[in-house]
């Protein structure tokens, strides 16, 4: 984000079963996601520690680009709870990575 100061409110980690995937996200005090990162991942201990020390993190390029899909897919968005956008964003920021080398 920049310089801009953050008027952080939270901070979460949470799992995704479904994607296997530690989700890092930053909400500010109006409950809007201001920061994401994500590791792929088990769901166990060794793997939460890693996760915490190596991508406890906001990643600004993957923020930029949930803050673009938010505007770029609102039908989307509208149609699955907020987590669930989450990944899905996260799942096409990978996908682009993975075949553009970014």
């Amino acid at each position: 984000m920049g310089n801009k100061e953050k008027n952080l409110g939270t901070v979460v980690h949470r799992y995704s079963e479904k994607d296997d995937r530690w989700c890092y996200i930053e909400y500010d005090m109006n409950a809007k996601v201001v920061g994401l990162n994500f590791m792929q991942g088990s769901n166990n201990q060794r793997d939460y520690n890693f996760f915490k020390s190596s991508w406890g993190y906001s990643d600004v390029n993957l923020t930029n680009f949930y803050d673009s899909m938010l505007y770029t897919f609102p039908i989307e968005k509208a149609s699955v709870d907020k987590f669930t956008f989450i990944n899905k964003c996260m799942w096409a920021y990978f996908s682009a990575q993975d075949k553009t080398g970014w």
